[in-house]
């Protein structure tokens, strides 16, 4: 097996055996033995290329016939793997070239007569269409760069090269035909609606190409973009300028395929194929670019000069590309910037005292971006740089002498509580901390009541710190609720919603007197349902009940209270997001999809004996209540709340959603109205970007509603094919043996549909 022929033969009886891992293996071990020559090893990576093929690895099979044939030229099997590689990838023009180049050489070649017609016919369309493009390219170029033309006709002109440059042949044509200069002038109108719609046009033309995203930064050049978005004076034109600079990122770094690449290996990873995991590899040219942005980004956080929507989409930039997986790998090198210190100040910072503009999503976006870089640091002594640079930051600021300082670092603290948690509860420690807290809890200032409030409530993240400072805080809570201001009780509310809930569901224990809960949720509901729609009072209240409702009265009594329903399920509609998890948390309880601790009866009777402390199960938690709240709110229209939610970036949220959606496939009677109501759509979105708890749990409902339902109904045209990998995920020696029964039934059921689903 040492020799290189050797190996090349076992890896060919493994490829007519269809065990494609161990063939790959041998092949590239043959490869890697440095002694055979130039035509042996074409044929070794022609033979992994046809590996590459069956096992869908399309990319890699391009490389492989591609080095095949720089060792031997026009070697037909090469070019025919080649092509069949390109045309799966989309790249059909590619796939022709080598096609015809093949019937060329071997003008016999049965295989390749057929995919030379169908390539042939695809590639004369896709001529006659670039045809058509350069006329209607023209059109548009007379209409939106004539500046006699009025304003409404060239939005519409610019509308409509959005649209031709999401075709290939239309992005090229605009750019040959001179259309990044004619857009750049264009960036020199103070017109909002103008300015947006060229910024729309130049995200769609960077998009996927990296010659296209090349040519965007050396004709307009990124200190102007970052300009238009540091003035941008909407959140729309933020986020297209935001989106522009992100399509360029991701070419230019190869972000898109390293994404590509990292879910290749995820994939792999649950099929139990152990591959090397994926490297980041920046060029000169993508390291320039980073190295000129990130620090530009970092500055942007804390000048007066930009808007307060420029400044979150800055944050938002550096949230998505700063970390390490999926990201650029800039977290060290951010930490050597001043953007951990920045990124405090927006935290920190007060709309009341105007030192920076900023938005009600600011100090969240600061939240998710410091917790998302903490995370990413990838040892001790790098998380102990990021902790000391805080530590130094709020040492000044409590030092300073200055009164509002001070306030706005307590909110920096607050929101430091909210991302990463153990930063923020080492900065509670410091001398005077609490007890500024709590001196400003107890002012007249509504302001400053409700920026201790805050810290006060958000000190308590986590279960087990509910005995700490929030419990000493209970008498300053209890005042702050009787206050007349409405904002500030209801976060003290939420305070005392935490203490009261932190038994979780044990039915046994009471940390409050008995009736307390109920009546802190009947407040809360008030607040859902309060006559002014005040949404920050409605996400605050949310917030309350994902704590109160691990008690069984409390869910019997929302279930019912369809008003209340109605305004979680709303939150969800509308584009601030920050309160999903609140509002899902709470569904997740109402249902008991939660994870349960399940206690065998020894255990149960060893801690009786050891005198120890047995949870105990509410009995409005036992099966019929739960069937029971689970019809209820698929009346109240819990699964187009669901739908809704669905598209959020959250991990954490997107498995919260799908336990939901498996206790309402749960019951058999609810599947018809997941499929009506696009439950299926959002499922299948699901899958991606979640964890594998979250994951499985939306394949397995994907698999109970494939059971019962006929599948021409349920997964019409293409999405029958996209059902089928998460039903085949589910079967796994690790799954349970009902995933796996009703995965297979699930399937059985989808063979029926047709042959090719088969």
């Amino acid at each position: 097996m040492g020799e290189p022929n050797d190996l090349k033969e076992k890896g060919n009886e493994y490829f007519k055996s269809g065990d494609y891992d161990r063939a790959l293996s041998c092949y590239a071990k043959a490869l890697e033995s440095g002694s055979m020559k130039n035509l042996e090893k074409a044929v070794v990576y022609k033979n992994r290329a046809a590996c590459h093929l069956k096992v869908g690895d399309h990319i890699s099979a391009v490389a492989d016939a591609t080095q095949s044939l720089n060792l031997a030229p026009n070697d037909p099997k090469a070019l025919f793997r080649r092509c069949q590689a390109y045309e799966a990838l989309g790249k059909v023009e590619e796939a022709f070239k080598d096609v015809s180049q093949l019937m060329k050489v071997d003008p016999q070649n049965k295989a390749a007569r057929p995919v030379f017609a169908r390539l042939n016919a695809i590639v004369q369309e896709k001529l006659k269409q670039r045809n058509s493009t350069t006329n209607k390219v023209s059109q548009m170029f007379n209409i939106t760069f004539d500046p006699a033309t009025d304003k409404q006709k060239r939005l519409q002109g610019l509308n409509n090269l959005v649209v031709l440059a999401r075709e290939e042949a239309g992005a090229t044509m605009i750019t040959s035909a001179g259309g990044l200069a004619k857009l750049g002038q264009l960036l020199a109108w103070k017109d909002a609606e103008i300015l947006q719609a060229t910024a729309r046009v130049l995200a769609t033309l960077a998009k996927g190409s990296k010659e296209r995203c090349r040519s965007v930064v050396d004709v307009i050049g990124l200190p102007a973009l970052l300009h238009l978005m540091s003035g941008a004076e909407t959140e729309e034109m933020a986020s297209s300028v935001a989106l522009l600079i992100q399509n360029i990122i991701m070419c230019l770094a190869g972000l898109d395929v390293y994404q590509a690449l990292l879910k290749q290996y995820e994939e792999d990873k649950k099929k139990g194929n152990r591959k090397p995991y994926p490297q980041l590899k920046l060029d000169d040219e993508a390291q320039a670019f980073l190295n000129e942005l990130f620090p530009a980004l970092v500055k942007m956080l804390v000048s007066a000069k930009v808007t307060a929507w420029g400044r979150d989409a800055a944050m938002e930039l550096i949230t998505k590309n700063v970390v390490s997986k999926e990201g650029a790998d800039w977290t060290q090198h951010f930490l050597e910037t001043q953007g951990v210190e920045n990124l405090l100040t927006v935290a920190g910072t007060q709309k009341e005292f105007k030192t920076l503009p900023i938005t009600k999503n600011s100090s969240m976006h600061a939240s998710v971006a410091l917790s998302k870089i903490y995370d990413d640091l990838v040892n001790d002594k790098l998380r102990e740089k990021f902790k000391e640079k805080c530590h130094e930051y709020f040492r000044d600021l409590f030092s300073d002498g200055i009164f509002e300082s001070k306030i706005e670092a307590v909110a920096a603290i607050s929101t430091l509580l909210q991302g990463p948690y153990e930063v923020g509860g080492m900065l509670l420690g410091l001398d005077g901390v609490t007890g500024l807290m709590f001196s400003l809890a107890e002012t007249e200032n509504t302001q400053y009541q409700r920026v201790a409030v805050e810290a006060i409530v958000n000190s308590a993240s986590k279960k087990e710190k509910c005995s700490g400072i929030l419990k000493d805080a209970v008498p300053i809570l209890k005042k702050l609720y009787q206050s007349g201001e409405d904002h500030i009780k209801v976060r003290a509310l939420v305070g005392l919603c935490k203490l009261g809930s932190f038994m979780g569901t044990d039915a046994s224990a009471q940390p409050m007197a008995e009736g307390s809960t109920l009546k802190l949720s009947r407040i809360c509901r008030k607040f859902l349902v309060n006559a002014n729609q005040d949404s920050d009072l409605r996400k605050w209240a949310t917030e309350g009940l994902a704590y109160l409702t691990l008690d069984a009265d409390i869910k019997e009594e929302l279930a019912s209270d369809t008003q209340a329903l109605a305004s979680i399920f709303g939150l969800a509609k509308e584009s601030d997001r920050n309160m999903t998890y609140a509002s899902v948390t709470v569904l997740v309880n109402l249902t008991n999809s939660y994870d349960k601790q399940e206690v065998s009866p020894e255990m149960i009777e060893l801690a009786k004996f050891a005198k120890q402390h047995i949870p105990e199960e509410h009995a409005k938690d036992k099966p019929e209540f739960v069937t029971s709240r689970v019809k209820k709110l698929a009346a109240a229209g819990v699964i187009n709340a669901l739908v809704s939610l669905s598209d959020t970036d959250s991990t954490n949220s997107r498995e919260l959603l799908c336990r939901v959606f498996m206790a309402l496939a749960t019951e058999e009677s609810l599947r018809g109205l997941i499929v009506q109501q696009g439950g299926i759509k959002s499922l299948l979105q699901l899958m991606n970007n979640n964890t594998d708890a979250g994951a499985i749990l939306a394949s397995h409902t994907l698999a109970k509603i494939s059971v019962t339902s006929n599948p021409t109904f349920a997964f019409p045209g293409q999405r029958v094919y996209e059902v089928v990998r998460p039903l085949l995920s589910l079967l796994h020696p690790d799954r349970t043996g009902l995933e796996n029964f009703e995965a297979l039934m699930g399937l059985t059921n989808l063979a029926s549909v047709s042959e090719s689903v088969r």
